[in-house]
């Protein structure tokens, strides 16, 4: 049975028949499933079109930054040209998630080192269910995703000065996204100045990581200054980093996303004061953080759980934004259950990646291979003071999928009980421009790497 599987990942076609159910399954939903947008893809909608209208970045005619606005500058942009309509969204959605495909199929190979994981990997995307119904959404994550795994393959694979500096702009329009964004190219650097290289190998990556932030910068400093010009403060993205620190952190608090509790009120909001209640919002979170630390501390495990307990969080917009979920509430429950087992197993495959890491080193790319951990971690301790929400993770799951990737090609190629290398590099062992560990690997008669 393995020696057919993996007879069937190293056919000369296997890729192409992955991109065309990719494509396909996503397709079908766009066009069989017609789905209104609710809740975040509606606003997301509505500034949009203020955007591609020409009127700037409003709500009800006034300027805001309340929501970050790279989603929407970017389907503004597309409104302008081809009209407001969702369907341009949708099929631009379509477009960043076959991206990412290949992004997603490059990045494997090259952090790795195998044919078999990139090519379970862009399966276990094709087939993955809350991947696939997030493509009528008009959300920000699969642009978001997208701008993450592009900046990292520049970054990590490209040493050059330009490609530091196309990188930056890249991170820069993701951090217009998600401001957290801001701190990912840091952890690139760091992990790239832990490899093991000379002195000019170290002065490269410090060069190429100033050029980086300083191109990252220089997509953020107008958006500042445009906010300083329309709102009076020179706000770097947006002005709900304070409310959402608040809807983690208040005596209704649950872990998730509560904006129930009446110390929220607190914060008075309106269009016109959004700086104000901003800074409002992040007072009274602090002061009750201050005021409850045991409570504060209780509450990770839930935000935790929050973010990380559950999947499937796409069916929510189907459910009330199509009209015939419930004609059809059971085959939507029986996809739910099925991508909640699919998730849980991608979970524990990358679980199980971090025990076989240890003695797997010599032949993965160090130092990247550890970016995906990192990720995950930053990510969680982002929630862990904030709030959880299963949205957050959505972006993570392509690196999760990587790694869940490796552990299946390491049991199709009978690597799972092989011996731990846990001896120097050999003489055929090399360095390549990145400082990333590159070993000569033998390809067997199916053309899939064996080592």
């Amino acid at each position: 049975m393995r020696a057919v599987v993996t007879g069937v990942i190293a056919s000369r076609y296997f890729i192409a028949a992955c991109f065309a159910l990719f494509l396909l399954l996503r397709l079908a939903l766009i066009l069989l499933i017609p789905v209104t947008q609710e809740s975040d893809a509606a606003q997301y909608f509505r500034l949009a079109q203020s955007i591609g209208a020409g009127a700037g970045y409003t709500e009800h005619g006034m300027p805001t930054a309340y929501w970050p606005v790279g989603y929407p500058g970017f389907l503004g942009g597309l409104f302008a040209v081809f009209g407001s309509h969702p369907v341009v969204g949708q099929l631009a959605n379509l477009t960043l998630a076959a991206a990412s495909f290949f992004l997603v199929l490059g990045l494997t190979r090259r952090i790795f080192q195998s044919e078999t994981t990139a090519r379970v990997a862009v399966l276990l995307l094709a087939l993955y269910p809350n991947h696939i119904a997030y493509t009528p959404l008009l959300l920000t994550e699969l642009l978001f995703t997208l701008l993450v795994l592009a900046g990292c393959w520049l970054a990590m694979f490209h040493g050059g000065r330009r490609a530091a500096i196309v990188a930056g702009l890249i991170f820069g329009l993701a951090t217009l996204v998600k401001p957290q964004t801001l701190l990912l190219p840091a952890m690139l650097i760091l992990l790239g100045l832990m490899s093991r290289s000379g002195r000019l190998e170290v002065h490269r990556r410090l060069r190429n990581g100033l050029l980086l932030y300083l191109a990252l910068m220089a997509v953020l400093v107008p958006w500042s200054a445009r906010n300083f010009l329309v709102l009076g403060s020179p706000i770097l993205v947006s002005t709900n980093g304070g409310v959402n620190l608040l809807i983690g952190n208040n005596p209704s608090a649950d872990g998730g996303y509560l904006e129930d509790d009446a110390l929220l009120a607190q914060r008075r909001f309106s269009l016109a004061d959004q700086v104000a209640a901003d800074q409002r919002a992040k007072a009274l979170a602090t002061q009750w953080i201050a005021a409850h630390p045991r409570r504060f501390l209780e509450l990770m495990p839930l935000k935790a759980l929050r973010l990380w307990g559950w999947d499937g969080e796409a069916d929510w917009s189907y459910r009330i934004g199509f009209a015939n979920y419930h004609a059809f509430a059971n085959v939507f429950r029986g996809v739910r259950a099925a991508n909640q087992v699919y998730y849980f197993g991608l979970l524990a495959l990358f679980l199980a990646s971090i025990a076989m890491l240890p003695g797997r080193l010599a032949r993965l790319t160090v130092p990247w291979i550890f970016f995906g951990y990192a990720f995950v971690l930053y990510t969680t301790l982002i929630s862990l003071i904030v709030f959880g929400a299963p949205r957050f993770h959505f972006p993570l799951m392509p690196w999760i999928i990587m790694y869940a990737s490796w552990v299946v090609s390491e049991w199709l190629l009978h690597r799972v009980d092989a011996p731990s290398v846990t001896t120097p590099l050999s003489d055929h062992a090399r360095r390549d421009a990145t400082g990333a560990v590159q070993v000569p690997r033998a390809v067997d008669h199916q053309g899939l790497d064996h080592a």
